[in-house]
């Protein structure tokens, strides 16, 4: 049985909604970056920003479980997908997920009727995965006209852009690059 596991805080932190939900997503962006800037504390901070439920959600675009399935199928469908943290595990059971393992994953949770109401990824661009992740943000956006919402870095992608999402995966390539290097570098001077 394959089984994937996500931390309950990274649910839909690289959310796919509607392109109509663009505006949204810039504005609330820009508003996270302003409230994170102003409760900046050191490496840390000082308040919680909770941002507000897209007025344009997933579901208006009426998708349904079999066409993700069949879309993504070039990626292997997890039997049980599971959320939690430290050693805690609950199941899913609305939740479907395909994928190469941690980090390299599409989720999806689906109503009574089997249509999508969330759809996610748990993702880390490496220069490994770079062209895995540019056929599934690909091929998302040929599902669907969406958009990636990386709350993290206030990257707003039309996903039918190939434009957008060639720059999206090289800024992320870029990114690992740098963090492995930084971490390679305070491993040997022992930070």
């Amino acid at each position: 049985m394959r089984t994937a596991f996500f931390h309950e805080d990274d649910y839909c932190q690289w959310e796919i909604l509607p392109l109509t939900a663009k505006a949204y997503c810039l504005k609330e962006m820009g508003e996270i970056d302003e409230f994170a800037e102003a409760h900046r504390a050191g490496t840390g901070f000082t308040d919680l920003y909770i941002r507000d439920d897209s007025p344009h959600s997933i579901e208006e675009l009426s998708l349904h479980s079999k066409q993700l399935d069949e879309a993504l199928s070039f990626l292997p469908a997890y039997d049980r997908v599971e959320t939690g943290y430290s050693s805690y595990r609950e199941e899913l059971k609305s939740t479907h997920g395909r994928g190469e393992g941690a980090q390299q994953n599409v989720f999806w949770s689906v109503d009574e009727t089997g249509r999508v109401n969330a759809l996610w990824l748990e993702l880390w661009i490496t220069p490994e995965a770079k062209d895995l992740w540019r056929r599934i943000l690909i091929t998302l956006g040929q599902v669907a006209p969406v958009l990636l919402a990386d709350w993290g870095w206030s990257q707003c992608v039309d996903l039918t852009s190939p434009r957008e999402i060639e720059q999206y995966v090289a800024d992320k390539v870029s990114s690992a690059i740098q963090f492995l290097k930084d971490m390679k570098k305070d491993q040997e001077t022992g930070k």
